[in-house]
């Protein structure tokens, strides 16, 4: 308890004391970034240092939560430093890197890749990073070129990371989730096991969005606590004191649990060496099941449940860890520490699988049940997918994991099922999409927001005022500093008339205001981008949508019927809005009709 307690004050210290951002997985903002948007300030070198360094001690401490979204998040930051430094050397390279335009620019592109080779390495999984990145970013940001380029991507790193552990002759199963093969003459389940993973996946359907909620829940509160109450005033102390208290209640809570579990003689067995049995207070040769679970790293505990050799004490000491572990996870929720839950989530669902396996082997002992480690799996890939509602990447994280693709059937099937009932019982989104709103960051779904449906161009506008919609070709400096102040528009209108003849960009104004510092006039239509794009004032939101969401449409005019200038709808405005509303809707301040989502007629047009 003393070392978790030392582990957790240096882990919270470099967080608040260096980079009060590296807090958290990361995963949203970087979920934010590759939708097009510019959260870049987190890839800062200070930030990818210290979640580097504390995503170490936040998983030898102890904490319930796993390491994949940070890494991640480090794959796609030092992707972005490199993209970075190359076009600082190099002026050519500036256009072609895109450091700043929606995606899929070349750098937006760079950081998947990172992101598929950090995952890859995880899990030694090179197809599994590739897709987990493609159901991250979905199709809309993932152009053609990129899955060769990110196919290459995770080869190279792949061979590097086997060579360089070849030359501290250290293997890739000591680091990764790994499970031997049995050969062809072992059978992984029967006829009798299709019922029974239908009803795991059925119950873990239910179990990942309560989850979910849950988790939601413990985050508003600390967030209200932190915020709200007294405890503002001591900030970051009290969020400090935060981490190293729940690092005392883990390691109080783990070695109560521990204490439960009873003795058991280490099997004398080829697969001893990659498991991690853990001695507690056993004697020499003997080895603690629940403390197995419990006391060693998340990637440790899922290699011991995937151990398809059909230890009964495992299975009943999965019902003590997965009551702790679940609830760990669930209260750990907000800590502001660099942490993932992907393994987290595989985790509980191990120990629920490996639980329903071992009733069954109780209650019907006549019948040939598959081994318990094969129900863990199933369990895992029912409780991934409906936390982060995901289908092919975790059936293809868990078939490499187990080394055996004979069984990818019933993890589909477990997906399958396990995602039905998600999508009919959750009361919120994905993990990560609840984080994005809940944080306000700038997203936009490649699907339609349905809240959306009753709203028209007129009523997605942003706000301009009359100061910012007076530029002209070439304006005054008085009136660009008067329109840089007057709002937070990310986009102001050049005018000629009542008409609008193109738009600026916030950026390329204030790029052109302190290149002309003391002059009493700009040109800004040097820094005009013409879209050639005008909406009417009364085309239905559902009708626009796609050409912000899937073709990266960054900023339209929206004009009245005769051509006169009405407005303009922004990629950042239209996310900024979609958030809002679906913040509302989770509050239940604003009533939906589905019956009427439909109704809305898409025959406007869009000049």
């Amino acid at each position: 308890m003393a070392l978790m307690f030392v582990f957790a004050l240096v882990l919270t210290s470099l967080v608040h004391g260096l980079a009060p951002e590296a807090g958290g997985s990361g995963s949203a903002e970087n979920k934010a970034w590759l939708n097009g948007f510019d959260t870049s300030k987190l890839f800062s070198p200070t930030i990818l240092a210290v979640r580097f360094v504390a995503v170490i001690f936040s998983n030898t401490t102890g904490f319930p939560c796993g390491r994949e979204g940070p890494t991640v998040a480090l794959g796609g930051g030092m992707a972005f430093i490199l993209c970075r430094c190359i076009s600082a050397k190099h002026k050519e390279a500036r256009e072609y890197l895109d450091m700043r335009a929606g995606a899929p620019g070349a750098v937006r592109m760079g950081c998947i890749v990172g992101g598929a080779c950090g995952m890859a390495m995880i899990f030694n999984a090179p197809l599994g990073g590739i897709l987990y990145m493609f159901e991250e970013v979905s199709s809309s940001s993932w152009p053609m070129e990129l899955t060769f380029k990110s196919f290459v991507g995770c080869t190279i790193c792949t061979t590097l990371s086997y060579s360089l552990l070849a030359v501290v002759h250290r293997g890739i199963r000591e680091f990764v989730i790994f499970e031997m093969w049995y050969g062809p003459a072992v059978q992984d389940y029967r006829a009798c096991d299709i019922l029974p993973f239908i009803i795991l996946s059925v119950l873990l359907g239910f179990l990942a969005p309560l989850h979910t909620m849950l988790c939601l829940k413990v985050q508003e509160m600390r967030k209200h606590l932190q915020s709200e109450t007294v405890l503002r005033r001591f900030q970051p102390w009290a969020k400090m004191i935060d981490t190293v208290l729940f690092a005392i209640l883990c390691a109080a809570a783990v070695g109560l649990a521990s204490l439960s579990g009873e003795c058991h003689e280490i099997p004398e067995q080829k697969l001893q060496q990659d498991l991690s049995y853990v001695q507690f207070q056993c004697e020499e040769g003997f080895f603690n099941p629940v403390a197995s679970l419990l006391l060693t790293t998340p990637d440790g505990a899922v290699k011991m449940l995937f151990n398809r050799d059909n230890f009964e004490f495992l299975g009943l000491a999965s019902a003590v860890s997965f009551l702790t572990y679940f609830t760990l996870n669930v209260l750990f929720t907000g800590v502001p520490v660099p942490t993932g839950n992907f393994t987290g989530a595989m985790l509980i669902g191990g120990m629920a699988g490996r639980l329903i396996g071992c009733v069954l082997g109780h209650l019907l002992p006549q019948m040939d049940f598959a081994p318990q480690g094969i129900y863990s799996m199933i369990g895992a890939a029912a409780m991934l997918s409906g936390f982060k509602q995901m289908t092919i990447a975790p059936v293809m994280f868990i078939v490499t994991a187990a080394n055996n693709v004979d069984i990818a059937a019933p993890l589909m099937m477990a997906v399958s099922i396990s995602l039905f009932i998600s999508h009919m019982v959750a009361c919120q989104d994905a993990w990560d999409e609840e984080q994005l709103i809940r944080k306000k960051l700038p997203y936009l779904p490649p699907e339609f927001c349905k809240e959306l449906r009753h709203f028209s161009a007129c009523d997605l506008m942003d706000e301009l005022p009359a100061a910012a919609c007076q530029l002209k070709p070439f304006a005054l400096t008085s009136q660009i500093d008067e329109a840089l102040m007057c709002c937070s528009a990310p986009w102001f209108p050049m005018l000629d008339g009542p008409r609008c003849v193109s738009l600026l960009p916030r950026s390329g104004l204030e790029k052109q205001r302190r290149k002309h510092l003391g002059t009493d006039s700009i040109h800004v239509g040097a820094v005009a981008q013409r879209t050639g794009i005008q909406i009417l004032e009364g085309t239905s939101a559902a009708s626009l949508y796609p050409l912000f969401a899937q073709a990266h449409l960054q900023a339209a005019c929206v004009v009245t019927a005769d051509g006169t200038f009405a407005g303009i709808v922004s990629r950042a405005g239209l996310a900024a809005k979609a958030t809002e509303v679906e913040l509302v809707a989770e509050k239940g301040d604003c009533a939906t009709d589905d019956s009427d989502a439909d109704s809305e007629s898409s025959d406007r047009d869009i000049a």
